[in-house]
């Protein structure tokens, strides 16, 4: 794969000071990537910044050891941007994606390269490696670190298996491939923490967490025979479980434990009062074709939108677009 990455090579060449960057509510994928290639600067002697417009979410620290992953203050950070001389965005190709940062990056006086395995909606930066092929981001940096002879230390082996136990949902997604379990197994070979970051991942809930899954398990909703489930994450709900909004990573999976549920809707209230929806298949039909309707991407079978409206508008609507979507690639009515 070394031509891939011939036009990102060039990017980087004589570059002293890089901003790296992701989107909203950063994942696992995301944030192995970033601190990955922080760790590849540090060997390349090439001075970086991590920035992003949200919070790390809490079970994420253990990447970020030395605190080098910063969240977006324009008062702070503004002032720094005609230091650097080149960005690179992991994880997302969508302007809209990166929250506070959109229009600081749109318009930024530096070029922007872009590492990503979602499908593109559009041209994106200057650089750019997108390729949906790759169950994760974090493959692609592994890729990119293997040609340019980066030494793999225990920071960036923990980071990249990250990024790939989290974007597979622990290798048991659709999206998994034999690549990627080659790439795994050359981690742990590489000695990443395989046990360890599994029980900071999925071992470490805090009682908030747990309560809040609790009951969206059980107010969760059935329809078309249960093949359609949808549940509904509210600001009150949040507060009455005494929950952050980064506790709920992970929760769009929730549906998928579930006998015969093909396709799902986690609905979400920002703070702002508006809809926001996470789609996902279980993997025989595809998804992003209707969180595209509703102006979202994503995966095949995994994808979201953001709605400019209130939850009690778009649950109705989304509702009904997605038991269409599932009448159209059954063939079966959803009428209970």
């Amino acid at each position: 794969m070394q031509n891939r990455w011939d036009a990102i090579n060039r990017f980087f060449h004589n570059k002293q000071n890089i901003l790296i960057t992701t989107h909203l509510n950063p994942d696992g994928d995301a944030l192995g990537s970033e601190i990955a290639l922080a760790n590849f600067f540090d060997q390349k002697g090439v001075t970086h910044r991590i920035i992003n417009a949200d919070l790390t979410p809490a079970f994420f620290h253990f990447l970020d050891a030395q605190g080098k992953i910063e969240q977006y203050q324009a008062d702070e950070h503004d002032p720094l941007l005609s230091s650097f001389d080149g960005c690179i965005v992991v994880d997302v190709s969508e302007y809209k994606r990166l929250g506070a940062l959109c229009n600081v990056i749109r318009n930024a006086p530096f070029p922007v390269a872009c590492i990503d395995h979602h499908i593109a909606n559009g041209e994106f930066g200057d650089v750019r490696v997108i390729d949906n092929r790759f169950a994760s981001t974090g493959e692609l940096v592994y890729d990119f670190l293997a040609v340019n002879n980066a030494r793999f230390t225990q920071e960036i082996v923990d980071a990249l298996y990250t990024c790939i136990l989290t974007d597979t949902g622990s290798f048991r997604f659709s999206n998994t491939t034999p690549l990627t379990h080659r790439i795994a197994a050359d981690l742990i070979e590489k000695k990443a923490r395989f046990e360890y970051i599994y029980s900071q991942l999925y071992e470490s809930d805090s009682r908030s967490r747990t309560r809040l899954k609790g009951r969206l398990l059980a107010d969760m909703q059935f329809e078309c025979n249960d093949r359609f489930a949808w549940f509904v994450l509210s600001q009150a709900l949040l507060k009455e479980m005494n929950a952050q909004l980064w506790e709920t990573e992970g929760f769009s999976e929730l549906p998928r434990v579930v006998k015969g549920v093909e396709i799902s809707i986690m609905f979400t209230e920002t703070e702002e009062g508006l809809a926001k929806a996470s789609f996902r298949s279980r993997g025989s039909i595809p998804i992003n074709d209707l969180a595209a309707q509703f102006g979202g991407g994503g995966h095949k079978f995994a994808a979201g939108a953001e709605l400019n409206m209130p939850l009690e508008k778009a649950i109705p609507l989304l509702r009904q677009a997605a038991k269409q979507h599932l009448e159209k690639y059954t063939g079966s009515s959803c009428n209970d």
